[in-house]
């Protein structure tokens, strides 16, 4: 049986791999920063706020449910992304991780970004440096584990 291998496919796999790693690191992160639990949870927070904005409320299981297809999602569309910018530029995965990071840093945290313009986060004008810190691992630890496992994927020989 033939496994897709197109850039594109593995580049949404990558991604969506390398949004495990980032959940784990961040709640690790949480914990040692003595935030609240919660805080590392920032899907279904978000998920949470943008219903509200749209005046729909949602019960647990489902804000989790939600929080779950739109976090692996988000982790397939920056691996394509990912993949098709290596296509354009390519980049050793300890540049291009980091320049990802920072991209999904400004579209995520930033004043601009989708968590601060919902309210799911502070602006980060007024935000601990704590939580500031934990975002920052949250776009890093996923966009490194997406670059690295995406150049290692995409390197591999063809097994055909």
């Amino acid at each position: 049986m033939a496994y897709p291998t197109g850039p594109l496919f593995v580049g949404a796999a990558a991604g969506m791999a390398a949004g495990v790693p980032q959940v784990l690191l961040t709640q690790i992160q949480a914990r040692l920063l003595g935030l609240p639990a919660q805080q590392a949870d920032i899907g279904p927070r978000f998920v949470q706020r943008a219903a509200e904005q749209v005046n729909a409320s949602l019960h647990q299981p489902v804000r989790w449910l939600a929080a779950g297809a739109f976090h692996f999602g988000y982790s397939a569309w920056w691996g394509i992304l990912y993949a098709l910018l290596q296509r354009w530029r390519p980049a050793q995965p300890h540049v291009g991780g980091p320049l990802l990071a920072a991209l999904i840093y400004a579209v995520a945290f930033s004043p601009w970004g989708a968590a601060t313009q919902t309210g799911t986060e502070q602006s980060p004008e007024t935000r601990p440096t704590r939580e500031t810190l934990l975002h920052w691992t949250a776009a890093l630890s996923f966009a490194l584990s997406l670059a690295y496992m995406y150049s290692r994927t995409a390197n591999a020989p063809d097994p055909r």
